[in-house]
């Protein structure tokens, strides 16, 4: 065909041929650029109505736009002859760059890293490559990754299985399968679909054998090479391949695709980890418990003293510091610290002489846990981040979603509960923090699914009386409590529905929103979950649905009353599909008898057109008598009551969406003293902080 036109494009050569076309090298005699042309084989195994699947998988794929795809500029049929425009790429096929031995794995998770943000890309666009290997990934001479043929193999692929009984006498004795067939996945063999789980599949075997020259399952006959995708394991990649890599290879060739990455994010995520690793065992920087400062200098700070009690508010786009005295009617406003970054998790620890804030600051660099003891003046800036997944895990920190404190008399002791799932522990006050690897290795662990916030461990509860016990809420896990430190861990769900799940009542796998307990009653748990209101009264063995006249069992936050274990307070929302207020009416929901029954508290609330959200950490109780109760919206609301809830107040508006809200006294100088509840017509005052005008000008020092 050189030398032919098709369309507007002129062929100038051949560039190679493979089992579902030709490729030619053309000039597009319109925008002139030279092009990539592929041109389908009219044998290539095709029905005749497949034709239009193919074109219409081809148009969805070239809205794709991304650095690591190559773009697909136009599809066609002209004269008979179906054909694909794509970019022209320079430079060679991973498979001829990796030869026999295979490249360094510096190199593989460079381009790994690539290929795994390429489909992530596709994945959240609903297209599955679905022929993913080292023969259609090209890398230029500058190191840049393209994947080429997105979504393109959907029908090449059915064809290949079109007669139940068709046999392969060698792996590269048939076009349609020459190639392919050792990257596919097991359930695809099985006569499944497929999903982007098998694309995961394929990515662990060009993982494989990028690195080590060789393909993991192997075999004279396609039978074999079958028999081994589907009942052998890969032999194991030694150094000089960091265990890591060999971790994330390993969980990507899970034969149970439930077993797998969920997410090409995650793989994508796991293997910077290992590029993270690697890079601090080669050359270590300075000891990273000698933290940086920065210091803020423009910011209007909140002036502290002692007496003084605080909420502590994480928004998407910052922290502020809220201060006021003990009758809570006037408040100074600092921030916004972190400008511009999510705060999902704050905590104030008051233990023995310390003043601290915790916080933690999500970013596109990533998260990291800082701390301040000046009230915000000045923070704490990690060299690195001391909160990290162990290299061998595969796994890379996403996000810390909780921050608790151990007893008083383990003022060393501290709990984080981050994304993906999983529990760490300091025992130095967070100069160094540990993987509770029981949780970690815990069996079901491969089977938990991300909600649509992710994997996230976003509640952790310690026994009041047993030091031994800890429960944590995983969406979407479920609840676990172990009874020995952390060492083993049993799922507590009995009772609690998945509405999403085959099996209505699983094991584990429940999207649970917030659990609380009473310290004065450690037996009974109260939780929220993804469509449903729960109570447990014997440490979570069983659960009972405890919603009696709230207008929905959905919701994020669940908050114990302070001093009486039978009150407890939600706020629903409509549905999953809307997150908002039911019928535009923000309304707070108590019950005074342990979820018998319920009752709208709504005065001085917006009853019309208040399409709200409250997330699970943005409810908190102070510990005043009576306690004061807050909550900040998705709005950027901060709403409040001195009394229980009878009445609110609106005290700030025009924040960022709120994600926490924390409370503290500062040396708890007003211990055993009651504050008297103002009423509800005093008027809730805020000083102007310039809170959101100035970007933050920060100076740094050690």
């Amino acid at each position: 065909m050189v030398g032919q036109v098709l369309g507007h494009y002129r062929i100038i050569s051949k560039i190679g041929e493979g089992g579902m076309g030709v490729v030619y090298r053309a000039h597009d005699e319109v925008l002139h650029r030279d092009v990539a042309l592929k041109v389908v084989k009219k044998d290539a195994g095709l029905r005749p109505e497949a034709s239009q699947n193919l074109l219409r998988e081809a148009r969805s794929s070239s809205a794709l736009s991304h650095p690591n795809i190559c773009t697909i500029h136009e599809v066609g049929e002209t004269d008979g002859e179906l054909f694909i425009v794509m970019e022209l790429v320079e430079g060679k096929s991973l498979r001829v760059l990796s030869g026999d031995t295979g490249l360094p794995h510096e190199s593989v998770l460079r381009y790994g890293v690539q290929i795994a943000s390429a489909l992530a890309r596709a994945h959240d666009r609903g297209i599955v490559h679905r022929d993913l290997k080292t023969a259609n990934i090209v890398v230029t001479p500058e190191g840049l990754v393209k994947v080429l043929d997105f979504g393109l193999a959907k029908q090449i692929g059915s064809a290949i299985f079109e007669e139940p009984t068709r046999s392969f006498a060698t792996a590269g004795d048939a076009s349609s399968v020459s190639g392919t067939l050792p990257y596919m996945a097991p359930e695809i063999l099985g006569g499944d679909a497929g999903d982007y789980r098998s694309d995961l599949w394929a990515l662990g075997v060009v993982l494989y054998e990028a690195v080590s020259g060789r393909l993991p399952f192997e075999g004279r006959t396609g039978f074999e090479v079958t028999a081994a995708i589907i009942r052998e394991v890969p032999k194991p990649l030694g150094p000089p391949v960091p265990p890591g890599l060999w971790a994330v290879v390993q969980r990507c060739l899970a034969k149970e695709p439930i077993q797998r990455y969920q997410r090409a994010s995650e793989v994508q995520a796991a293997l910077e980890a290992v590029q993270s690793g690697a890079i601090v065992s080669q050359a270590p920087g300075p000891d990273p418990s000698v933290l940086n400062t920065t210091v803020l200098h423009s910011v209007r700070h909140a002036q502290v003293k002692k007496g003084d009690f605080l909420l502590l508010i994480g928004t998407t786009k910052g922290a502020f510091i809220l201060r006021s005295n003990t009758q809570r009617a006037r408040w100074d406003i600092g921030g916004p610290y972190f400008h511009g970054h999510a705060v999902y998790a704050m905590a104030y620890d008051g233990r023995g002489e310390r003043r601290r804030i915790w916080a933690s600051t999500h970013s596109y660099w990533g998260t990291v846990l800082r701390s301040s003891d000046d009230f915000g003046k000045s923070w704490t800036v990690p060299r690195e981040a001391t909160l990290r997944f162990p290299v061998d895990t595969g796994v890379s920190l996403k996000n810390i979603w909780q921050i608790v404190l151990g007893p008083e008399d383990r003022p060393d002791l501290l709990y984080c509960g981050v994304e993906p799932a999983a529990l760490f522990e300091t025992q130095d006050w967070g100069e160094s923090w540990s993987l509770v690897r029981g949780l970690f290795d815990h069996p079901h662990r491969p089977r938990w699914m991300p909600g649509n916030g992710g994997l996230a461990l976003h509640t952790i509860i310690l026994h009041p009386q047993d030091r031994q016990q800890i429960f944590v809420a995983i969406s979407s896990g479920g609840v676990y409590r172990t009874r020995d430190g952390g060492a083993t861990w049993t799922a507590q769900n009995r009772g609690i529905r998945a509405t999403f799940t085959p099996n209505k009542y699983p094991e584990f796998g429940q999207c649970v929103h917030k659990i609380a307990m009473h310290p004065d009653r450690p037996e009974r748990l109260f939780l929220q979950n993804h469509w449903g209101l729960y109570r447990s009264d014997d440490s979570g063995e069983n659960w009972n649905d405890i919603a009696n006249g709230v207008p929905s069992d959905f919701g994020f936050p669940v908050l114990v009353h302070p001093r009486n274990p039978d009150c407890v307070y939600v706020i629903p929302v409509e549905s999953d599909q809307f997150r908002c207020a039911v019928d535009g009416r923000l309304r707070v929901y108590r019950t005074r008898n342990a979820g018998n029954s319920w009752e709208p508290l709504m005065r001085g609330l917006p009853q019309k057109g208040a399409y709200e959200t409250v997330l699970r950490d943005a409810l908190v109780a102070d510990s005043f008598d009576p306690p004061g109760i807050y909550f900040g919206t998705r709005s950027g609301q901060l709403f409040g009551s001195l009394d229980e809830g009878r009445n609110w107040a609106k005290i700030l508006d025009g924040l960022p969406s709120v994600i926490c809200v924390r409370t503290a006294m500062v040396d708890d100088a007003t211990s055993g003293i009651k504050a008297r509840a103002a009423a509800h017509t005093k008027s809730w005052q805020t000083r102007d902080s310039g809170r959101a005008t100035n970007k933050s000008r920060a100076t740094r020092n050690t």
